[in-house]
């Protein structure tokens, strides 16, 4: 059955006709966005950094780092650094998708990388800082009767918060930590994931203008024609929720305050990459709206002069980040940031 296509982002139906529209169409945007992720702190305490372990590789060293994020709330991540010295460099922070094996998988260790297998390690031998942080429900930051990915323990301190804005939270924080590093030129930082860190990823650029370039693979959809659009308002105890208020569009039926082409169109003009499997995707089922949502974004970045830094991938290769569509992440990633292409590393 041919879907509908998807209604304009613009409600007159006509792009803005300048900067300063698009500036107010954005604000009011983001405003809708960051509503609907619900309330949380709003400001983010000094992470004060501490370093656990340090792990030398081959060109690079590994450290495990635990940082500060909320009251009696602390972050692990590993953070990568190449051994070539030099002037600031660019940064990646690198988010996971859904796995147990957390950050580990960003690094290509555990059984199970969901996707993420070793692109911190893939882009620090091509002369990034990677960051691969834990999500707040999995890996190091679980409590001893948590389960991965279960919000249960999250919704009894921030009933009122929703998981994806804790993540965007917990990834400026991580931003914080990459752009205080004397290493790293702060403007100069991207982010990079697949699945729920492609959509994390998505969510934290439009947020936050430090990151000047992002790679979301497997991660976006329309929520208005997703048959499996449920998963992002689920009501299942136990289960990951994302935005608890689309609930109360999803079940009655009444029209969504923004969709993901929206919040697409909000990095504009900055970079992104978006990398989707069409046709056979277990979680994103439907690809009939990627044409129109390549097409509305893409005017976006046309409007603000800034035509050939938003790019589209489509494969048939399932839900998966595997080896082509990552050797043209990592590419795009080092011509947007400023690092040669013609480094290897995986």
């Amino acid at each position: 059955m041919t879907q509908p296509r998807l209604p304009d982002i613009f409600p007159t139906g006509r792009p803005p006709l300048s900067a300063e529209e698009w500036r107010q169409w954005r604000s009011a945007t983001l405003a809708r966005f960051l509503d609907l992720m619900g309330e949380g702190p709003t400001q983010r305490p000094a992470p004060n950094v501490r370093v656990e372990k340090g792990i030398p590789e081959a060109g690079y060293t590994r450290r495990l780092i635990s940082y500060d994020i909320e009251p009696n709330d602390k972050g692990w991540a590993w953070l990568l650094t190449p051994d070539r010295a030099g002037a600031p460099r660019p940064a990646v922070l690198c988010l996971h998708g859904t796995t147990a094996d957390a950050k580990e998988a960003c690094l290509g260790l555990g059984a199970h990388p969901g996707g993420s297998t070793g692109i911190a390690v893939h882009l620090v031998k091509r002369g990034f800082v990677t960051l691969a942080p834990d999500h707040f429900c999995a890996g190091q930051r679980l409590s001893p009767t948590g389960k991965p990915y279960d919000p249960t323990e999250f919704y009894a301190r921030h009933p009122n918060w929703s998981e994806m804005g804790k993540n965007v939270y917990d990834c400026q924080q991580a931003l914080d930590i990459l752009a205080a590093l004397p290493e790293v030129d702060p403007a100069r930082l991207g982010c990079i994931g697949h699945s729920l860190g492609g959509y994390g990823t998505l969510f934290l650029a439009a947020v936050d203008e430090r990151v000047q370039a992002a790679v979301c693979s497997c991660g976006i959809t329309s929520w208005r024609v997703d048959p499996l659009r449920d998963n992002w308002s689920r009501t299942a105890p136990g289960r990951y929720r994302h935005f608890p208020k689309l609930r109360r569009y999803f079940e009655p039926g009444t029209e969504l305050p923004l969709d993901i082409p929206d919040i697409m169109a909000c990095v504009a003009p900055r970079a992104l990459l978006n990398l989707s499997a069409v046709g056979n995707d277990s979680c994103f089922p439907i690809f009939e709206p990627f044409g129109d949502i390549y097409v509305q974004v893409e005017r976006v970045y046309k409007l603000l002069k800034a035509a050939g830094k938003f790019g589209c991938y489509f494969h048939s290769e399932t839900h998966s980040f595997n080896a082509s569509p990552r050797a043209l992440a990592y590419a795009w990633l080092q011509e947007r940031l400023g690092l040669p292409v013609d480094v290897g590393g995986g």
